[in-house]
């Protein structure tokens, strides 16, 4: 089954949010106006991308107020990217592990609570608050604590709200958090401000022209589309004049080089293995076409059009909410994706 949409129209169905819990609704008007607000995201690169649609609703609320992000070291280039954000603190939990790392070290982590401590800071919102996060947070001291209830959290959050409801879009979710701040937003939409990127002439050089960004790779490659299929792909669009740019790791992107790469196509690991080096290809796309994971969702925050490829996945739920037109493959498992297929949900949105 292939769904389609775009930010106004889809085959999404979104559903009333659950009622708040008693105790929730009670603080719903306590909350002063803050000086100082701390957006928690110490999750994966998606994860944050879905967090930065809640910082412009905060700041046209509190347009004096600065707002920090506090997020995983390995996103901390994306989390500069994020409207209004004026500081980034990063540091990678320590019972957690980042992709292509161990689990964060304790001091760093613990010196990362230090600075969120020396920061004063009057509010934090946690865009996700499982208890190591919110008690964290709540050692930091940080008067506010606003986020979902999750098991063993409510103690450690002022505001808890009641559950996800992981039937509904992320973004519908996290609206949510804005209610204690007495903002009541529209449809929230992720963003990442292309202009805050550093100028890269190396990469405005090599893609002068259309690029669809390609992004064959997940966490789990049993929900990956082989790779022949991908190159098959490339192949097609490139008969249709667009060149292509390769994103992954360098052994991801090794495989398709060993299985059919050729000169012509350019690989986001020639601009360098940061995130931001991505980042600053992907903000000259002209289409991208990857499985839902990061990637994915920041090139939905610039507004690239998108098709998101779910083998399986939950697509209801963590598909494109960026600003940018987007499409969906949503299968039980890769098998018969074909590249005709792909190409032809790419090129209905190029």
């Amino acid at each position: 089954m292939t769904g389609r949409g775009s930010r106004r129209r889809g085959l999404i169905r979104h559903t009333p949010p659950p009622k708040l819990r008693g105790r929730v609704s009670q603080n719903l008007t306590r909350i002063p106006e803050p000086r100082r607000i701390l957006l928690v995201s110490l999750d994966n690169l998606g994860d944050l991308v879905f967090a930065s649609a809640l910082t412009p609703p905060l700041h046209a609320r509190f347009p004096g107020a600065t707002i920090t992000l506090w997020c995983k070291d390995y996103t901390r280039d994306i989390g500069a990217l994020v409207p209004h954000v004026d500081r980034v603190i990063a540091s990678d939990p320590f019972w957690d592990r980042a992709p292509g790392r161990g689990r964060g070290g304790l001091l760093h982590f613990l010196s990362a609570v230090r600075q969120v401590r020396r920061g004063r800071f009057d509010a934090a919102v946690l865009a996700a608050a499982p208890w190591r996060t919110a008690r964290a947070v709540a050692m930091s001291r940080v008067p506010v604590r606003v986020g979902l209830e999750r098991r063993r959290n409510a103690r450690w959050l002022t505001h808890p709200l009641a559950p996800e409801d992981v039937h509904r879009p992320v973004l519908a979710e996290e609206a949510r958090l804005l209610a204690p701040f007495g903002i009541a937003p529209g449809p929230l939409a992720y963003r990442l401000d292309a202009g805050r990127l550093a100028p890269r002439p190396d990469v405005e050089r090599a893609l002068a022209r259309r690029v669809a960004a390609l992004h064959p790779f997940a966490s789990k490659r049993e929900r990956c589309v082989p790779v022949p299929v991908w190159i098959a792909a490339a192949r097609l669009l490139e008969a249709r004049g667009l060149d292509v740019l390769w994103l992954g790791s360098t052994p991801e992107l090794n495989e398709v080089r060993a299985q059919g790469g050729h000169a012509g196509w350019f690989y986001v690991d020639q601009f360098g293995p940061r995130l931001v080096d991505t980042a600053a290809a992907l903000a000259r796309a002209a289409l991208f076409i990857g499985h839902d994971s990061g990637p994915l969702h920041v090139a939905g925050a610039f507004g690239v059009p998108a098709v998101g490829i779910f083998a399986p996945g939950e697509p209801e739920r963590t598909f494109p909410q960026g600003p940018g037109p987007w499409r969906v493959i949503a299968r039980p498992s890769p098998d018969g994706i074909t590249a005709q297929e792909i190409v032809s949900e790419a090129l209905s949105l190029a």
